[in-house]
């Protein structure tokens, strides 16, 4: 015999059971909180890492400009892959793990790179901030993919400007330290949630015990009993609590004694 559709939305639909509904709910917001957090926590650090990169990348092109057969090279050799530019450059390259580091000059073509066939070549994105003295940081994409990037101006000996230095960190390895801290932050985030999890099964423990796990559909149905035998039987009720405050009046208790809702929560004496 197949269940009736109301049997099958009550099957798909919430739990009837007031532990259940409570722990579902405790779950779900613990859940999203967890979510929410590594969310926040995970914007500001890809940011940071991302500027981290690129001072990197700003230091070492900074180091680079410095070198003085870096500027000497640039004036006195032509751009190949032998130059001493292109030697100097990649020996820099080598030792601080970048991807890239790029010597142009005036006219944007590139003396140095670490796909030889590029040199002499015209530079995939424009150096005129740096052509114009002025230091850039940037995450881009050129002929080597998304790097980070330090750009900074490169002078001769007498304080020329005769091209500029462009340095650029792998993307991926930014990328790659931010994936590196995610398994971290996950643990502290389950952790949290195990803990919420649990807060919420003793809760829902506790209103189980003092609801006796009743549905909420029961509760309510209950409560609309007692008001309307309260209110239908012909003697008047009165409820105190134990402090001697009235805490409930039926209609029949209203009329005997001449007072209304304002009488709820004072004493007999002074409600009459």
């Amino acid at each position: 015999m197949s269940p009736t559709p109301s049997a099958r939305r009550l099957r798909l639909g919430m739990p009837r059971r007031v532990f259940s509904q409570v722990l579902l709910m405790q779950v779900t917001i613990a859940a999203g909180v967890a979510v929410l957090v590594t969310g926040l926590f995970l914007a500001p650090l890809s940011k940071q890492l991302d500027h981290e990169a690129m001072r990197r990348a700003l230091a070492i092109a900074e180091t680079t400009a410095q070198d003085p057969q870096i500027a000497q090279g640039l004036l006195t050799t032509p751009p190949t892959k032998d130059g001493p530019v292109q030697q100097e450059a990649e020996r820099i390259r080598r030792a601080t793990h970048a991807e890239y580091i790029v010597v142009l000059d005036r006219h944007w073509v590139r003396w140095s790179h670490p796909t030889t066939s590029q040199i002499g070549r015209i530079v995939s994105t424009s150096p005129s901030g740096a052509l114009a003295g002025k230091e850039v940081m940037e995450i881009d994409r050129g002929t080597l993919g998304r790097s980070a990037r330090g750009k900074v101006p490169l002078y001769d000996a007498h304080h020329r400007l005769i091209g500029a230095v462009s340095v650029g960190i792998a993307y991926d390895s930014v990328r790659a330290r931010l994936i590196g801290v995610i398994p971290g932050l996950l643990a502290y985030a389950g952790g949290a949630l195990a803990v919420g999890a649990l807060a919420a099964w003793l809760i829902a423990r506790r209103v189980q015990r003092q609801t006796r796990d009743l549905a909420f559909s029961d509760i309510s149905a209950l409560l609309a009993e007692r008001e309307a035998m309260l209110h239908g039987i012909r003697e008047g009720v009165v409820a105190l609590d134990r402090g001697g405050r009235i805490r409930l009046l039926n209609d029949e208790a209203r009329r005997l004694l001449g007072i209304g809702d304002e009488a709820v929560g004072r004493a007999p004496d002074e409600a009459l």
